[in-house]
């Protein structure tokens, strides 16, 4: 028969201290559990022939209906001159839930937030916003397909509006 074992001060500390840095780990995961729609492009060449009409995806189309809007044709299109003309939901707007379709122009141009690279659409007509006169998208890679996406309500439910280019 073997004796009693016998584990050393030291050992237990680092045991619990390893166990302490592994539940901060476990706990910090959850808190960020949000899948993201794509990986932040931080390559300005993947976003120097972004002008084009961007349409909205079917993930999209399922957000907006289960938020009560009528089926419409949602779009941004960005032209080379950096102007833009868009068909966007009134949930851009946090003050704005009526569920609406707008028609909005404006101007538009690229800005690097940190590393990433961010879309800035600035309003000029349009009933869109009341309390603001632009918004911006990220620009993500997902699944190898450049898109746009705008968080537009909680962002742990994936409330998200996505668009991708025509071809």
């Amino acid at each position: 028969m073997r004796g009693p074992s016998y584990i050393s001060p030291s050992f237990q500390t680092m045991r619990t201290s390893v166990f302490v840095i592994l539940a901060i780990l476990s706990i910090t995961a959850c808190r960020n559990k949000r899948t993201s729609p794509g990986a932040a492009v931080i390559d300005k060449s993947a976003v120097r022939d972004i002008a084009g009409l961007w349409y909205a995806t079917d993930e999209t189309y399922a957000l907006l209906a289960k938020k009560n809007y009528k089926q419409d044709t949602v779009f941004i299109e960005l032209r080379p001159d950096s102007s833009f003309k868009v068909r966007l939901p009134d949930c851009l707007d946090a003050a704005a839930k009526g569920g609406m379709i707008w028609d909005a122009i404006g101007s538009w141009k690229l800005r690097q937030s940190g590393s990433a690279w961010k879309l800035l659409l600035a309003f000029e007509k349009g009933r869109l916003f009341r309390y603001r006169t632009y918004t911006d998208f990220d620009i993500l890679m997902t699944d190898s397909v450049l898109t746009l996406a705008r968080v537009v309500g909680n962002p742990d439910k994936e409330e998200i509006l996505q668009f991708v280019r025509a071809h």
